[in-house]
């Protein structure tokens, strides 16, 4: 036999009986959460039927399977969902204990219901327990007692340690569940719009997490952008620093180079024209010492002849320079007149006598005497 509850009316039938094989489809349960949220459940229950004598107890006592499933299966199902309900709050549920849930029902239809206590619970919390007004000074007021109570089921255990359950009444009669399945399971309105605000606020909350993080990323980067111009700035200063300072150098030790060399150079040039000096000095003493030689050379000849040769060369000479003067002397083409030796022998005389005063006159000045000597 089946059992099904179901939330929405529109999915029940008339009758109880589904198939005439006990398959019934009933409303969903209201159950209530730890914690006071209300949902309604819907879930399905299959068992098993004894046989023999049992089941002839199950048919005297029920009559009908309808009977059945209303007086003992949805009892029993309506107060395992409740008592399971119980055993966590509607946040815990969807907090990721929804198979929770699931096998705790199963095994309470299965092997009976525990038997709980409700307790309840002081937390201490993080609310400040005193105001933050400036007039009261250090002596501040209290703000609340900084705890959180909240309401804990307890399972209550037996002499032997173990959970006390209390027995399904149907177990009783011999019949197995078969299966036990929560299908689905909807809280009330209100819970739902809290729901939607807590979803919202932790998605606000993750998007201002990301956010910030965010924010931190770019704090981040711009820091190490930063970081990175200032020492890419710095970087770049110290290589023009270098490169100025080995420009620098450089020049430096060009102009050591060039003021060696031009040292070198200036040392080499006096010392050439010390050697040059020295040369000129030795070539001038030589000259002058030839010229000395040459001149008393020429001495001691004119000496020794007084200087005859040299008087008899300028007496041939001025000889020379008055014969080429009356060679291109002019002489008339006519003659009148006639004597014993005519015009032209008178003056052919005439040059003769003007060129012999002048031999004579150049001799004198030149101081020779024309005279052989015996």
């Amino acid at each position: 036999m089946t059992a099904q509850s179901v939330s929405d009316p529109n999915l029940l039938k008339s009758g109880g009986d589904m198939d005439g094989f006990g398959a019934s489809m009933i409303t969903s349960f209201p159950v209530t959460f730890l914690g006071g949220v209300t949902a309604s459940v819907d879930s399905n229950v299959r068992i098993i039927l004894p046989t023999g004598d049992q089941f002839l107890q199950i048919a005297r006592d029920y009559r009908n399977p309808e009977n059945f499933i209303s007086q003992a299966l949805t009892p029993a199902l309506k107060n395992t969902l409740q008592s399971t309900a119980q055993m966590m709050t509607a946040d815990d549920y969807y907090s990721g204990a929804r198979s929770e849930f699931a096998a705790n029902f199963r095994d309470q239809i299965s092997d009976g219901i525990y038997l709980v206590k409700r307790t309840e619970v002081h937390t201490p919390n993080n609310t400040p327990k005193k105001t933050a007004i400036l007039q009261l000074g250090t002596d501040q007021g209290e703000f609340g007692d900084n705890t959180t109570t909240r309401f804990v089921t307890e399972k209550v255990l037996g002499k032997n340690g173990l959970p006390v359950r209390l027995e399904q009444q149907f177990r009783k009669l011999g019949v197995q569940v078969a299966e036990a399945n929560i299908l689905n399971l909807t809280p009330n309105a209100n819970f739902m719009e809290r729901m939607k605000r807590l979803q919202q606020s932790q998605a606000d909350r993750m998007l201002a997490r990301q956010d910030r993080a965010k924010e931190e990323e770019q704090k981040t980067l711009v820091t190490a952008r930063g970081e990175r111009e200032v020492e890419e700035n710095r970087q770049n200063s110290l290589k023009a620093q270098v490169q100025q300072t080995t420009e620098a150098e450089t020049a430096r030790q060009l102009t050591i180079i060039n003021a060696q060399r031009e040292k070198e150079r200036a040392e080499i040039e006096k010392q050439t024209a010390e050697v040059t000096y020295a040369k000129a000095q030795v070539e001038a003493k030589t000259i002058k010492e030839l010229a000395d030689a040459h001149a008393y050379e020429k001495k001691a000849a004119i000496l020794a002849d007084g200087a005859l040769a040299q008087k008899l060369e300028a007496f041939v000479q001025v000889n020379k320079s008055w014969a080429d003067a009356a060679s291109r002397a002019q002489v008339p083409g006519i003659m009148m007149g006639g004597g014993a030796s005519g015009n032209a022998g008178a003056r052919q005389g005439e040059f003769n006598d003007y060129l012999n005063i002048l031999a004579t006159k150049a001799a004198k000045d030149l101081q020779l005497d024309m005279s052989v000597k015996q």
